[in-house]
């Protein structure tokens, strides 16, 4: 739990840099992938059996990327299925980032804005239309830069992610001031500590999401 957490943190600030460098829009593959971590960490939170599953997503990818590398190197196929059969576990995928999505979030609002920001990370129309403006002669101009068309939002969704995985952080350490100071920082910016906290209130306001 502790690299998909720190990893999330670490996709999180560096949003922040890019986005401070003018970058908006291109910094939003950094604001979906610091989601998809805390998001990923609060599943196996919540989820009785998540922390089993990502242990047997480790084997799983430790096994393939071993695999394709032997088969790339040439490697007798005998002594790869022989290497492989002496691991642990073959393991197992983990579910789709958008299945744990759903099986966590009550309200659909994470869904929403992880299918908003792929479409600027993926190659969609979004990206066609996003580079292209119509002049006042009714003409298609094309445009060189493009900005995130919703930056308050992912602003906000980024901060939560934050917090979210510096929650699941600290809900694992022993004997440490960090839930208190995390509990106050959760007052002071208006936003939740995990995917269950504040169940019945209203979604933090975008603008204090901002000013935060």
């Amino acid at each position: 739990m502790y690299g998909i957490c720190v990893q999330a943190i670490r996709y999180a600030g560096s949003y922040a840099v890019l986005y401070r460098l003018g970058r908006s829009r291109e910094a939003v593959a950094l604001a979906r992938q610091a989601l998809e971590y805390a998001l990923t960490a609060q599943w196996a939170h919540f989820e009785a059996t998540g922390p089993e599953q990502l242990i047997d997503s480790y084997h799983h990818t430790r096994n393939r990327t071993f695999r394709a590398v032997t088969e790339y190197l040439g490697t007798p196929r005998e002594e790869v299925e022989e290497a492989l059969r002496c691991m642990t576990t073959q393991g197992r995928k983990l579910p789709r980032v958008a299945s744990m999505i759903e099986a966590i979030d009550y309200r659909g609002m994470f869904r929403t804005t992880y299918l908003q920001q792929s479409q600027i990370v993926h190659v969609t129309s979004e990206t066609v239309t996003a580079f292209m403006d119509i002049n006042g002669a009714g003409q298609f101009d094309l445009l060189s830069e493009a900005d995130d068309p919703y930056p308050t939002q992912t602003v906000q969704y980024t901060a939560m992610a934050t917090m979210f995985a510096s929650w699941v952080l600290e809900s694992l350490r022993v004997d440490t001031p960090g839930l208190a100071e995390l509990d106050r920082l959760s007052d002071e910016l208006t936003l939740p500590l995990n995917i269950r906290a504040r169940k019945d209130e209203d979604t933090p306001s975008t603008e204090a999401a901002k000013d935060s």
